[in-house]
């Protein structure tokens, strides 16, 4: 199997749809010179594709064994990735999420040949541009997997911060009894056995780590400069997670 990235039978027309920051071109334009630097893109995206491919495959069995094989179809496949191009108005997120659904779809025609017996239909061969008519759907569904993901793991930092004693142990417990599940933090600090006003101290530095796991995260996907303001860089990612599901 053979693939390689297409938009009307040139390859050059992916890259002017498909993107991703700028800041992230000097890693991704050499994956083909130095594949061993995969791993560090895969282990970025991995989660969300991951996510994406779950949300569009929702009544599918054996979904994570196909899961599984197209990560490493991608990780063993860094000139793929390298193919893409800096551009205006789009992500490297979309170009990686369109060759992990191709991949996934020739994953589920195999398995469906196999089954069946059939004589094989044409695979896909890279990574098509989203055609006009589903590009805001399609690319909605991929930023929301790519938010939700990053969110997950904005939190996992803010965990690892309470375990290794950078924030109090009962911070997580706190952020995500009052923020996610609305409870009242009287009732909290009760269960907790600790002051009220320790209590608001404290889910007022895990709420600022928080924010600060979400931006450091953004930081690094390129999505905000250095220098942008943290209630934006936040608010850019709600934003994202409130859109279609």
């Amino acid at each position: 199997m053979r693939l390689t990235p297409r938009g009307g039978g040139h390859p050059d027309r992916v890259a002017t749809r498909i993107g991703f920051p700028e800041t992230r071109w000097s890693l991704i334009g050499r994956l083909a010179l130095r594949p061993t630097e995969a791993a560090v893109v895969m282990d970025q995206y991995a989660d969300s594709i991951s996510r994406y491919l779950r949300l569009k495959l929702p009544n599918e069995g054996d979904l994570e064994d196909v899961i599984q094989e197209v990560l490493l179809h991608l990780f063993e496949h860094p000139e793929l990735m390298a193919a893409a191009e800096p551009g205006a108005g789009s992500r490297f997120r979309y170009l990686l999420m369109t060759l992990a659904w191709n991949e996934a779809r020739n994953r589920l025609r195999e398995r469906w040949r196999r089954q069946h017996r059939e004589k094989p239909v044409k695979e896909d061969d890279g990574a098509q541009t989203v055609a006009p008519e589903t590009e805001a759907s399609e690319t909605s569904a991929m930023d929301r997997a790519w938010a939700e993901s990053l969110l997950a793991q904005a939190w996992a930092d803010v965990r690892a911060w309470a375990s290794d004693g950078t924030l109090e142990a009962e911070i997580p417990e706190l952020l995500e009894g009052h923020l996610v599940r609305g409870r009242n933090l009287r009732d909290l600090a009760a269960e907790l056995s600790l002051p009220l006003a320790t209590c608001h101290r404290r889910l007022a530095r895990g709420r600022t780590w928080l924010q600060k796991a979400i931006v450091d995260r953004l930081r690094e996907a390129g999505e905000i400069t250095e220098d942008a303001d943290q209630g934006a860089a936040c608010s850019l990612l709600l934003d994202i997670l409130k859109g279609p599901a």
